[in-house]
């Protein structure tokens, strides 16, 4: 089976699978706006925040790239929108959009991968509107890369692997194929000549890497922080590059556009706490020890090692670039990736 077939067919399992999906397929992540919360907001409303609190589910995963929602929940931002945000963590990115694609979350923050380029394409073919609906960057990366291209801190330390033109013939780990990750994985290896047609890429879960690259059933691997730092620390990875990334954009906030058009008020609600609590973090936000202390009861990373982590950006404004979206179309298509031919039209998914 080809790859490109290969990713058409765990594509349409993946839709057809959403007929089944509950909310025993998410876990919730704890709050500080949990619904004891709203329901005593609405008992005694704060002076100007609104006396109804409505939920308003976030699909996500837990890295450090989703800092904003930490902070606009931690210090009421969404509830003085009315909006009582509830995270619910879920395995990789595809499963992000494709769940809230479907409606069964109402926002998602994760990358764009060749799925969500796939599932725009096809609505467009059909003549219908596009499910989701792209409203904000989520995060960019400059050097040290938040997302670092990593390997066994045995080889490297032994000489085996040193340089990235080494790995070429080797095996690449990313959280999902035709991901954003992949995407950078590939702007990474380029960096010493090389792309992703020169190693087997394949998918795990960010959690299994630094034991899969200690064991050497990888050789190397694109690692999300805070996992990265924890990595370090444990004695499984090394940073073999973090410098390739140069303010690209490849994670997006977006939502459910049935939700947004039943929802106007929350919708525009929840696009301004995003945007205060994004230009907060990235005015000092990571220097800030009782921002720090915010990040932590919601990750559960200790705050030594978030200071040490290498952080990811945020545009102003939540920006979209659409050349960079662009390019990133460029690298699904090269890759075998896309079910479409020719170039998609960005603003029939784009938040105008």
């Amino acid at each position: 089976m080809s790859r490109k077939i290969g990713l058409i067919f765990i594509a349409l399992v993946a839709v057809l699978s959403l007929v089944a999906c509950s909310s025993d397929n998410t876990k919730t992540t704890p709050t500080a706006a949990s619904s004891s919360a709203a329901v005593s907001a609405q008992a005694t409303p704060t002076p100007g925040r609104p006396a109804v609190i409505k939920d308003v589910t976030v699909g996500y995963s837990p890295l450090l790239t989703n800092a904003p929602f930490y902070l606009g929940i931690d210090k009421g931002y969404f509830l003085d929108e009315g909006i009582n945000l509830k995270l619910q963590t879920i395995g990789t990115g595809a499963d992000v959009l494709t769940q809230t694609a479907a409606g069964n979350f109402n926002i998602g923050s994760a990358g764009i991968g060749a799925a969500g380029f796939n599932m725009a394409a096809a609505a467009i073919k059909a003549k219908q509107t596009v499910p989701f609906e792209v409203v904000a960057a989520l995060h960019v990366e400059y050097p040290p890369s938040n997302t670092p291209l990593v390997v066994s801190k045995a080889r490297m330390d032994s000489g085996e692997i040193s340089k990235v033109s080494d790995l070429k013939g080797k095996k690449c780990a990313v959280n999902n194929l035709g991901s954003a990750t992949e995407y950078w994985l590939n702007m990474a290896l380029k960096s010493g000549g090389l792309t992703t047609k020169d190693v087997t890429v394949v998918a795990m879960s960010f959690q299994t890497m630094g034991a899969a690259l200690q064991s050497k059933s990888i050789d190397c691997a694109m690692l999300g922080e805070p996992l990265t730092t924890q990595a370090e620390d444990a004695g499984q990875v090394r940073v073999l590059t973090d410098t390739f990334a140069k303010g690209e954009a490849a994670t997006a906030v977006y939502w459910n556009r049935d939700w947004a058009k039943n929802n106007p008020q929350l919708a525009a609600g929840f696009v301004r706490a995003f945007l205060k609590s994004a230009a907060e973090m990235e005015n000092g936000g990571w220097k800030d020890p009782a921002t720090i202390a915010i990040i932590e009861k919601y990750t559960q990373v200790p705050a030594d090692v978030i200071k040490r982590a290498a952080i990811p950006h945020y545009p102003a404004g939540g920006k979209l670039d659409p050349q960079g979206w662009k390019d990133l179309e460029a690298y699904f298509r090269s890759a075998g990736e896309l079910t479409y031919d020719g170039n998609i039209d960005l603003t029939a998914f784009f938040r105008q």
